[in-house]
């Protein structure tokens, strides 16, 4: 029976893992869970099977392959990375691959943190707009002329990365203008076979990267 990946109908935590499975060309069932329209914004598509699926801690995303049952994204990267050999192969190449899983979920929940349910979303959007050029600044300092995070291996947490600064880019592209080495990346990433395959496809949407209740982000493509 081929893996399941759950997860409501949008980017969210789930591409990264969509995209892994997508570039190891793993046969999977993408689970998606609507989300109705405001409002309610109901959810009962999930709700309803929740306490079903046998789930240590039931979450979505989650990842069910045989006895292997997942949920946390971060928890899903960390195992197929070891799974697909998509880890560091020394302490070196480790380290930076963690410090990049950690700054890449800083970036992506602070994007998060201000779309979802703030009532200061228009103040605290202008303050992110001008942090932002930093943040980039400091990860294109850190990928400096390395074709991946690990150097030329590409592992689990590219795909992380990858979806943080793109989520970022949609949200403010002129941040990444003087971002050479993440453009770099981002283009790189884009054009791995697999990865363009799958971008090409019907199967992958660009938005909505949030909910329909975040502030921006929960539209779809037109």
């Amino acid at each position: 029976m081929a893996p399941i990946l759950g997860y409501w109908d949008l980017r969210g935590l789930a591409s990264t893992i969509r995209n892994l499975l997508h570039y190891k060309e793993v046969e999977f069932e993408d689970k998606l869970y609507k989300i109705g329209p405001a409002p309610e914004y109901e959810s009962s598509e999930w709700t309803a099977v929740k306490p079903t699926l046998d789930l240590d801690f039931p979450n979505l995303p989650y990842y069910i392959d045989g006895d292997v049952k997942l949920s946390q994204s971060t928890t899903i990267l960390r195992y197929l990375g070891r799974n697909y050999d998509l880890v560091g192969d020394n302490e070196a190449q480790t380290q930076r691959i963690e410090l990049a899983e950690q700054q890449a979920i800083d970036l992506r929940y602070a994007l998060i943190r201000m779309v979802y349910f703030n009532p200061n979303y228009d103040k605290d959007r202008e303050e992110y707009l001008q942090r932002l050029p930093t943040l980039v600044e400091q990860i294109d300092k850190f990928i400096g002329s390395n074709q991946w995070v690990a150097g030329d291996k590409l592992t689990y947490v590219d795909f992380l990365l990858y979806d943080a600064l793109d989520f970022n880019r949609l949200f403010d592209a002129s941040a990444f203008q003087s971002a050479d080495n993440v453009n770099n990346y981002l283009t790189r990433f884009e054009n791995i076979p697999q990865i363009k395959a799958y971008m090409s496809s019907g199967k992958y949407n660009k938005l909505p990267v949030f909910g329909p209740m975040a502030a921006w982000g929960g539209q779809r493509e037109e």
